[in-house]
């Protein structure tokens, strides 16, 4: 029997100290009492005013008592749940866990067939859903683009009925508005079994975004409240460029998008105490020669990192970001970008990544570049897992029956352990070069693309409920019948 004898499980990496942590904490508690952010939202700024902050017309300051109460309602863990019930593809919230999957919003995708970028189209979503539903690290589904081929404001809509039949792994669904908001949940529901059921096992996240700097619009805050009312897990997460949008420091980045999260953190445990709720966002540095918001600079894992310390330090989830690249091509650097910020991810514990298979600055989509990162995510899970210290691992008494010059090969605890000890790779070759050139010589690239059209040839995903059918159907024909009418044409936000 041991006492007090520590173990470490797994490799983390850990930036930094206590003392930065409480400064950057205390950095964005400044920014929301004495800066505060522009509110869009009439119901949101009097739901803030009824809890406790400071309203001067759309300006809305919160008092740090307020946010730091809010922080304490909000759960650090909890679970997200597979849609048919498979219990190894729920998700679970908590220290030390990071799960990955694609991103929403690429205008543009890479074709499965002709390999060729075109603009996405909603026959594409069933694609990512049966990819990400097939590939065994990858642990949600968004859609890795934004329908073209139909109404505007419709795309969020049409891309959760697509997804939601093509994968029983959870979903982080978006909207444009509370009415696609509700289409979807709608869904949802059907096949949790009603509200309740939902609320015992939500199968869905809602995602809204922010304006950096320091804005909540309208849209983003009508998601909020209706996701928040129905007790529907949240993130709220805005897109911060260092040097455009938000200070060109690591730190000021940090500072100001964590203060933009928290607005709506106050706001929906004013509502709904206790509702899961995740920070983060992706941040990055604009590019002074290209002007863009670059997604494969080493900026971003760094940044990203020192955001998802200051959540884990002030008990929240992050939605963190990774696996992405500036890319234009699959290519080399499109697997060393997205690599290198998988592994920070996977090393940082970031509990949701996302943006998972984004190239060229979050223009394109690519199932081939979200397949190679589901080889890096394995390949980092390895590592992070770490090294088990106990007497049978130790293999003491193993050692001494093999003696010098002896082998392991025919030892049963070689047996018993190879192959939950070693990582085996998908798509990475470690044949002899003759046995490579036998098979058909194939580069990364190819075994990539061959797996892709795999999955896609042969994966299953479970079916929905009939009648889950039928509510999307209805959902999606009620969606076209509104944006005709003239009432929806002509709408104007209460701001």
């Amino acid at each position: 029997m041991r006492t007090n004898y520590r173990v470490n499980s797994g490799v983390r990496f850990r930036m930094l100290s206590d003392d930065q942590l409480e400064e950057l904490f205390a950095g964005v508690l400044h920014v929301l009492e004495y800066t505060g952010l522009e509110v869009h939202h009439a119901e949101s700024r009097e739901i803030l005013k009824d809890a406790g902050a400071w309203i001067d017309g759309k300006r809305v300051r919160i008092p740090r008592w307020l946010v730091k109460k809010s922080l304490d309602l909000a759960p650090r863990s909890f679970t997200l749940f597979a849609r048919d019930g498979n219990p190894k593809n729920n998700i679970h919230i908590g220290p030390g866990r990071a799960h990955f999957g694609p991103g929403p919003t690429c205008p543009n995708f890479i074709d499965v067939e002709t390999m060729e970028r075109r603009p996405y189209v909603k026959d594409d979503v069933p694609i990512v859903a049966k990819v990400v539903d097939a590939l065994p690290n990858i642990d949600f589904c968004e859609s890795l683009g934004t329908v073209n081929d139909v109404h505007h404001d419709l795309g969020a809509l049409y891309e959760f009925a697509g997804m939601f039949p093509n994968t029983s792994k959870p979903i982080v669904a978006w909207s444009y508005d509370k009415f696609d908001s509700e289409a979807i949940h709608k869904i949802a529901i059907a096949e949790a079994g009603g509200q309740e059921a939902f609320e015992q096992r939500p199968n869905y996240v809602h995602y809204c975004e922010p304006l950096s700097p320091l804005v909540s619009t309208f849209e983003a805050l009508d998601k909020l409240v209706f996701a928040a009312r129905h007790r529907v897990p949240l993130i709220f997460t805005p897109c911060p460029i260092a040097g455009g949008t938000a200070p060109v420091t690591a730190a000021g980045i940090i500072t100001e998008g964590a203060a933009e999260s928290w607005m709506g953190l106050t706001i929906a445990q004013a509502i709904q105490p206790g509702l899961p709720f995740f920070m983060g966002g992706v941040y990055s540095v604009m590019d002074m020669n290209s002007m863009i918001l670059a997604y494969g600079a080493p900026e971003l894992p760094l940044m990203m990192a020192g955001l998802t310390e200051l959540a884990h330090y002030a008990g929240l989830p992050l939605w963190q970001t990774g696996g992405c690249t500036d890319s234009k091509t699959f290519d080399e650097q499109a697997m060393i970008e997205g690599s290198m910020s998988v592994y920070f991810s996977a090393l940082t514990g970031g509990d949701l990544c996302h943006d998972v298979g984004y190239t060229e600055s979050a223009m394109t989509g690519s199932v081939f570049q979200l397949c190679a990162m589901d080889e890096a995510i394995g390949y980092s899970r390895r590592i992070t897992r770490g090294i088990e210290v106990n007497e049978d691992t130790l293999a003491v008494e193993v050692i001494h029956d093999v003696g010098p010059n002896g082998h392991y090969l025919r030892q049963p605890h070689t047996r018993r352990h190879y192959k939950d000890e070693f990582w085996y790779p998908n798509l990475c070759d470690r044949r002899n070069y003759e046995e490579w050139e036998m098979m058909g010589g194939q580069s990364f690239q190819d075994r990539t693309v061959a797996r892709v059209q795999d999955i896609l040839a042969t994966h299953q995903p479970s079916p929905l409920k009939p009648e889950t059918e039928k509510v999307i159907q209805q959902a999606i024909e009620e969606a076209e019948d509104r944006v005709q009418t003239d009432e929806w044409i002509n709408r104007k936000p209460n701001d």
